[in-house]
């Protein structure tokens, strides 16, 4: 009996610590040599100070004091790029900010390949592509152009990236803002153009208006054209003004319109008068 439990409390203290040892590892010192590597993560790992091998996906062991690592993220990243300040063909100073998208295909050469963080000799790089890639080109053309610009910016930065073993997924220009006093220029200018094409529109309408009016008059006779006259007189005396003056050949159109319609033309024109002095 004593026997099977100096046998057995061995054994199960054994199978206890390697239960907490697999559940949670960084508590333990087993935890110093054995690392997790998520799905998406890399570990390139290093024997002696050189390059031995690329860690994958699960619990991997490193050598304390003769191997170490370093881990990278294979998941798309963004940089932000800070507002600078460049200057267009035509001498327009614009701040412009963008971001990149970005993500590690090869750690290896992340790790090897560059002297820097990548995410800085990028960054760097994307700056200066911005600047010759706008200073080549007038403020006009740059704003006629951004999806353009865009690809550019990304495939040149491409040519480069590759070789750190980084893809780049896309660069935007995601504000490009001109001065103040241009930007006031540029809204002047809209609003002044609004105004053209406003009363280009008015002047049409009135062409129009015209032209229908010419095509019905041409179809009056004479009687009813004096009486549209005369309408439009009592018209203007039922307005606002406060003083009329009637043009004198107000009574030669009551004699034609009595004329053209057989009445008699002193009735007519007493009517008239009686009607001048309603106006009045």
């Amino acid at each position: 009996m004593v026997m099977w439990m100096l046998i057995a409390i061995p054994v199960i203290l054994v199978f206890g610590g390697l239960g907490l040892i697999v559940k949670s590892p960084k508590n333990l010192i087993l935890g110093k040599i054995m690392f997790e590597f998520k799905e998406y993560e890399r570990g390139v790992v290093y024997r002696f100070g050189k390059y031995h091998r690329v860690a994958e996906p699960g619990w991997r062991f490193v050598i304390p004091m003769i191997e170490t690592f370093v881990k990278y993220d294979l998941r798309t990243e963004t940089i932000d790029i800070p507002p600078q300040t460049v200057i267009t063909k035509d001498a327009v100073k614009l701040n412009i900010d963008a971001i990149i998208y970005l993500r590690v295909d090869d750690p290896v050469k992340a790790e090897l390949y560059v002297e820097e963080d990548y995410r800085k000799a990028i960054e760097e790089h994307v700056k200066g592509r911005i600047r010759n890639l706008v200073g080549s080109m007038e403020i006009d053309e740059l704003y006629g152009k951004i999806d353009h610009v865009n690809n550019q910016l990304r495939e040149d930065v491409q040519k480069l990236a590759i070789e750190w073993g980084v893809m780049i997924v896309n660069v935007e220009l995601i504000s490009v803002t001109p001065p103040q006093k241009m930007v006031d220029a540029m809204q002047a200018e809209e609003i002044a153009e609004r105004y053209k094409r406003a009363e280009l529109q008015e002047a049409e309408t009135t062409k129009i208006r015209i032209g229908a009016i010419e095509a019905a008059a041409g179809q009056l006779t004479t009687p009813t054209l004096n009486y549209l006259y005369i309408k439009a007189l009592k018209d203007v005396a039922d307005g606002r003004s406060t003083k009329i003056v009637f043009p004198m050949e107000l009574t030669k159109a009551v004699e034609k319109l009595a004329g053209g319609i057989g009445g008699n033309k002193q009735d007519l024109a007493s009517a008239a008068e009686k009607l001048l002095e309603k106006i009045k």
